[in-house]
């Protein structure tokens, strides 16, 4: 056992003392470790840099950390979309203090003032508001309706400049009876947001279509009036040609009766924008 050390630490030191004979600068790059296999022998191993690209850059750039991917929430059914293909329209409740609510408030109230009866402000109280959203293929027909009176007012060379830039698009209301659910002291009254197409005595000759006002309170009491819960409708109305009511229904768009009111032939040229219920 003596003389194996001995050996051990006799090799070590020759190889020591021949590392001590190489130049500085051969030893400056050179670093070396003892890797002890026996007890007898000890290698002297040279320590190279890694060449390999991956290894380098896997130790300067530390690893990105991933974020977390947000997960989407699923849209509301009671918010409709704008570009909803539903073939039904829908409703969106605007609360007290909406902008939009707001504006409509005073073009109902303002032109409540000015009615058959001469009462100088609505007495009643607004108690919801809706806009209507139409859907796409309603928008469509009134589009087309737009687009007809416009071709028709540029083939005839009209002077109506109105007919030709828009088809003669105006605002117009359009009041609403309700239905009642059910039977009894208890039922309540059901209101649809869409027009209504009637048939209208005037002058002697019988008109078939949508009765639209100037005036709010006009709109009511051609409805019947009174007291209690109605449904009133904001709509757009492409006009077109207006015409009187001794005029051929073929040669115009609508027809004005007087007292505000306009008789749209073709429904499709009246589209609801908001519903109002009131109480007076």
């Amino acid at each position: 056992m003596a003389t194996g050390w001995v050996r051990s630490l006799q090799c070590k030191s020759n190889v020591l003392d021949d590392v001590a004979s190489t130049p500085k600068k051969i030893q400056s790059r050179v670093s070396l470790s003892c890797t002890t296999i026996s007890k007898e022998s000890v290698f002297i191993v040279p320590k190279h840099p890694s060449n390999n690209p991956k290894s380098q850059s896997s130790t300067h750039k530390p690893r990105r950390k991933r974020k977390p991917v947000p997960m989407p929430f699923p849209p509301s059914p009671l918010a409709p979309s704008r570009h909803s293909s539903s073939s039904f329209l829908s409703l969106t409740e605007l609360p007290a203090g909406h902008s939009s609510r707001q504006v409509v408030e005073i073009i109902f109230n303002s032109s409540w003032s000015s009615g058959m009866t001469g009462d100088t402000q609505f007495a009643g109280k607004i108690e919801m508001m809706f806009r209507v959203h139409n859907p796409a293929r309603t928008v469509a027909r009134f589009e087309e309706c737009r687009n007809a009176v416009r071709a028709r007012a540029h083939f005839s060379k009209s002077t109506d400049s109105r007919c030709a830039a828009d088809g003669n698009e105006m605002m117009r209301f359009h009041c609403r009876t309700g239905t009642c659910s059910g039977s009894g002291a208890d039922s309540e009254p059901v209101y649809d947001a869409g027009v209504a197409m009637c048939a209208v005595a005037s002058a002697g000759r019988i008109l078939h279509g949508v009765r639209t006002y100037t005036k709010s309170r006009e709109a009511h009491e051609s409805a019947g009036g009174g007291s209690g819960r109605w449904a009133m409708l904001v709509c757009r109305v492409i006009a077109g040609r207006v015409g009187s009511v001794s005029e051929p229904i073929g040669h115009c768009d609508s027809v004005s009766i007087g007292k505000g009111e306009l008789v749209v032939f073709d429904q499709r040229a009246v589209l609801p924008c908001f519903l109002i219920i009131y109480k007076v």
